[in-house]
């Protein structure tokens, strides 16, 4: 497997897209904590997804652990390429989203699907599960000696051995030895035997069987002695069954003689129930004859007469009420006339008119009012403004004066005592904190020079002391004094210089900060003292333009401008709205004028305005009136009208009537003639009420329960079937007295019933023994023989999983010579390259390994760590790290390797040696990613070794591809 590119939108601290080198080793090189472990841990989540089960992380799950520092999203893309075909997936966490893309443009993210929301890519393309993945490909600082742990329980209890004997037994890696031999001994250790209702060895389940069978055998012999025991007992049976089956022939022949008494009474009885149905069927069809006048009102005909003399008694209300409408509407019509004449003078104005003309007065009327009431408040104001001490000359003098300023000149004006005050607080804090802070200086300046004291009083007793040391060689004296004096010397001048930069760095940052604070406050005041000093001279100029001596002048002139401003304005808003209300009124009083010449002229006032709006309205009601004379009178018609729906009324009660009855009206009849017809159908549904309400209900009570008849009936038809035809009266004798039946029968039934209990008791003897034979005897054969079959299967399993166990072991050594003489080899391989002091590897069944070192010392994995180094240690460990990763790559997909930091505790020479392993053997065949905060020790290794480097290293810096800037 290659990785091509890994794209991330948000992971922990990574954001940015990163390309890999396909056949060298990728060296990625930053500080500390710039995300490069971040980067192993997004590739292992992008290949197996994150977990977010929080039973399984109390503290923190690995979702939430990466979630990105900055916000934002929280996806990754990797691009990667495995046996020749290049395949993209992405992982969208904060959705929990997965799709995976082939080199087509196609998804095949179900191919990857595993349990139910699980897609572990990597399993499906290494063959590898998360775990054994990080272990033997992903290696993070500090994590070296995880491939193979040190404890023995935690070895047994990883896959990673099973991994390896998979591998070794398979070339596709399915299956182990170990796994199947476990497999085995647990199919003999827990063999199931559902006839025995057993669990457990085969062993076990055999000795369970074949007592099984023993015990059925015992019981099936049983059963064939109490079979021969009650051969007389059934003999016996068999007479008495015949002494029963006499006895109940008797009963049988007088019953039967019963039964033809019982059938004549029932026949007679049921002839008695037929004759009254048949009557009972003449009065209903005679009723049913009769139905269609059941729907006759019963006051249909005094109905109907009383609606008839009604109709006639409408018809004479409906003569003569025209004559009184006319003489009404003459009268009403001459006076009106006279009414419209007298208004004539206000013809050419509408009611809309009347309705201006109130609302122009009702204005007059308010502006009247509200003009004398402002006059009034104007003059109060004048007074109390005189009061007070303003002139108005000098009012009107400084309004003259200051009313043509323009915005920006009152702005610079009205701002002057707010920016004085201003200038003042603000030049007060920062005078304050100048002070503050030239007094830190003081104080850092004097901390600072006690610190250098002694280290000037060290060099200067060096300097003076390597003086002397050099004078005593010069002019000859004791070498060894001399060496003595100017080594100590310059070693004391050494140290003071030392302490003096040492003193000169205490409290550098504090120093810098109140340097910064003292030169930004002085560059404050300098400024403010300079926008005020602009301000002043355009003040000065404003003066002198206006006739001001000083500027002082001008302000206190502003002052009293502004108080001005502020008394003054009531009244001068109180003359504003006297002078608005004014030409309101004359607009109003127009406007009226106009109105009023329309309507014949006169005076403009609110009382002549109203005089002509009710004259114009009472114009319009006379017009009104004069149009709606004609129908005012309606209440006659109504009148009228109401009778003849009354008269239609009735005539149509009649014919209604008449339809209900069953008859139709006809106009050219009489309504006597319709009253006798109506009068004939009465008298038929009186009949129809006689037979339903009195004669059927009668006839019926008579019949009796018809479900009692029909019993009657079915008991004399079961009779009759059991005879074997219809009884005939007069074929049977004279019938016996029911006692002497009664007798008889009893006499019969003691009979049996002491049969019965003879039987009884024989069959209580038989029964029990016959009835166990027949249910019990096939069970037992069935159950033998089931037994036998499962006795044969436990034996042959044992012998297939034994002989199977003893096949496999031996494979089993096989497979275990495998995987460890290749990690013997390989391991030896490596570490000879990197220059380990090793000479020998050798790995046990459970993993653990014991070495030879170069002293040929052979030592246990334990005793070997605690002797070797750090950086031995860790070379050991990349080693079987390298050994098993390479074991576990398949022959067309080896597995990348993702190396933090692995030679920080390696010195120059180890380092390397593994460089040129990994950049000159492993990067053939595996992709090599390593990251390392160690720049320059890598840039020294690169200039030993600069064709290896160059040929099998790419550099890369974090950040650059963060920004996308590395290729």
């Amino acid at each position: 497997m290659r990785l091509l590119r890994l794209k991330v939108d948000g992971f922990g601290p990574l954001r940015g897209e990163y390309r890999f080198n396909r056949g060298r080793v990728t060296l990625i090189v930053d500080r500390n904590e710039t995300g490069k472990s971040s980067l192993l841990a997004a590739i292992s989540a992008a290949l197996y997804g994150l977990d977010d089960d929080r039973r399984s992380h109390k503290v923190i799950t690995p979702v939430d652990r990466w979630r990105p520092w900055d916000g934002g999203s929280y996806r990754l893309e990797l691009e990667l390429e495995c046996e020749g075909e290049i395949t993209t997936v992405k992982r969208d966490f904060e959705r929990g989203t997965v799709e995976v893309w082939d080199e087509r443009g196609q998804e095949v993210t179900a191919l990857f699907r595993e349990g139910k929301e699980g897609f572990p890519v990597g399993k499906k393309l290494l063959g590898l599960d998360v775990e054994e993945f990080e272990k033997c490909a992903l290696v993070r600082q500090g994590e070296l000696d995880q491939v193979v742990p040190g404890d023995e329980k935690a070895r047994r209890g990883g896959t990673l051995q099973a991994r390896l004997e998979s591998a070794a037994d398979t070339h596709g890696g399915d299956t182990s030895a170990a796994e199947t031999l476990q497999v085995l001994q647990g199919a003999l250790r827990r063999y199931a035997c559902a006839e025995v209702e057993f669990t457990g060895t085969v062993e076990n389940a055999t000795t369970r069987l074949e007592l099984k069978r023993e015990t059925l055998a015992s019981e099936l012999k049983t059963l064939e002695h109490d079979r021969l025991q009650v051969a007389g007992p059934i003999e016996d049976l068999a007479r008495l069954g015949a002494e029963e089956q006499a006895a109940r022939k008797a009963i049988a022949r007088l019953e039967s003689e019963r039964r033809a008494a019982v059938t004549g009474d029932l026949a007679r009885r049921v002839e008695e129930h037929r004759g009254r149905l048949e009557s009972l069927a003449r009065w209903k069809a005679e009723a049913e004859s009769l139905a269609p006048y059941a729907h006759l009102p019963v006051n249909a005909e005094a109905d109907l007469r009383e609606t008839i003399a009604k109709h006639e008694a409408a018809l004479k209300n409906l003569a003569g009420r025209d004559a009184r409408r006319q003489e009404e509407q003459s009268r009403r019509r001459g006076e009106l006339e006279m009414t419209l004449e007298s208004l004539k003078v206000y013809e050419g104005c509408t009611t809309e008119d009347a309705d201006r003309l109130v609302a122009l007065a009702a204005a007059l009327r308010r502006l009247a009012e509200d003009e004398e009431r402002l006059r009034g408040e104007v003059a109060g104001l004048r007074d109390s403004l005189g009061q007070r001490g303003y002139e108005p000359a000098r009012v009107e003098t400084l309004a003259a004066r200051f009313g043509s300023l323009d915005e920006e000149q009152q702005k610079l004006l009205g701002g002057q005592a707010a920016l004085a005050l201003a200038f003042q607080t603000e030049v007060a804090g920062l005078e304050q904190a100048r002070t503050g802070n030239t007094e830190a200086l003081r104080r850092i300046d004097a901390h600072r020079a006690g610190r250098k004291l002694p280290g000037w009083v060290l060099a200067a007793l060096g300097v003076g002391t390597a003086i002397a040391g050099g004078l005593l060689l010069g002019i000859g004296g004791d070498p060894r004094v001399g060496r003595s004096l100017l080594g100590g010397g310059v070693l004391f001048a050494l140290l003071g210089i030392v302490l003096v930069a040492f003193a000169e760095g205490t409290r550098r940052a504090e120093r810098d900060w109140a340097v910064r604070q003292l030169t930004e406050a002085q560059r404050r005041i300098h400024m403010l003292r300079l926008q005020r000093a602009e301000c002043e001279v355009e003040l000065e100029d404003l003066a002198g333009r206006f006739g001001y001596s000083t500027a002082v002048e001008l302000m206190r002139d502003w002052n009293d401008y502004q108080s001005l401003q502020d008394e003054s304005n009531p009244v001068q808003r109180a003359q504003d709205r006297v002078g608005a209300l004014e030409a309101r009124r004359l607009d109003v009083l127009a406007e009226a004028r106009r109105w009023l010449d329309r309507a014949g002229g006169g005076p403009a006032e609110p009382a002549h305005l109203d005089s002509v709006a009710t004259g114009i309205r009472q114009l319009a009601a006379v017009r009104q009136s004069l149009a709606e004379l004609e129908t005012s009178w309606s209440w006659v018609d109504e009148e009228k009208r109401l009778d003849e729906a009354a008269v239609a009324g009735l005539h149509e009660r009649a014919v209604r009537i008449l339809q209900l009855a069953g008859l139709s009206y006809d106009p050219g009849l009489p309504w006597s003639e319709h009253v006798r017809e109506l009068t004939a159908r009465s008298r038929l549904r009186a009949r129809l009420a006689l037979l339903t309400d009195e004669l059927i209900p009668q006839a019926e009570q008579r019949v009796g329960d018809v479900a009692e008849a029909a019993e009657l009936e079915s008991q004399l038809a079961a009779l009759e079937a059991e005879a074997g035809g219809p009884f005939d009266p007069g074929a049977a004798g004279p019938p016996r007295p029911a006692l002497e039946l009664d007798r008889e029968v009893r006499s019969q039934r003691e009979i049996i019933e002491l049969v019965q209990r003879k039987r009884g008791d024989l069959r209580q003897q038989v029964d029990e023994v016959v009835r166990r034979a027949a249910v019990h005897e096939p069970e037992l054969l069935a159950e033998q023989a089931r037994i036998e079959q499962a006795l044969e299967r436990a034996r042959r399993f044992k012998r297939v999983v034994e002989l199977a166990a003893t096949t496999i072991q031996e494979v089993a050594l096989e497979t275990h010579r495998r995987w460890a003489d290749f990690l013997n080899r390989r391991v030896g391989e490596l570490l000879a390259a990197m220059g380990a002091q090793v000479d020998q590897v050798r790995f046990g069944e459970d993993l653990d390994f014991s070495l030879r070192l170069r002293d040929g010392q052979q030592s246990t994995r334990g005793k070997a760590l605690l002797q070797l180094s750090t950086g031995a240690r860790d070379q050991l460990h990349l080693a079987v790290r390298l050994a098993i990763s390479e074991f576990l790559s398949k022959p067309a997909n080896p597995l990348p390797l993702l190396l933090d930091d692995v030679f920080a505790n390696s010195d120059d020479e180890r380092a390397r040696a593994g460089m040129r392993v990994l950049a000159g053997t492993l990067a053939r065949d595996h992709q090599v990613i390593l990251m390392t905060c160690h720049r320059h020790r890598h840039e020294h290794l690169a200039s030993l070794d600069p064709d290896v480097w160059a040929a099998g290293v790419q550099w890369l810096e974090l950040k650059a591809m963060e920004s996308g800037t590395a290729s």
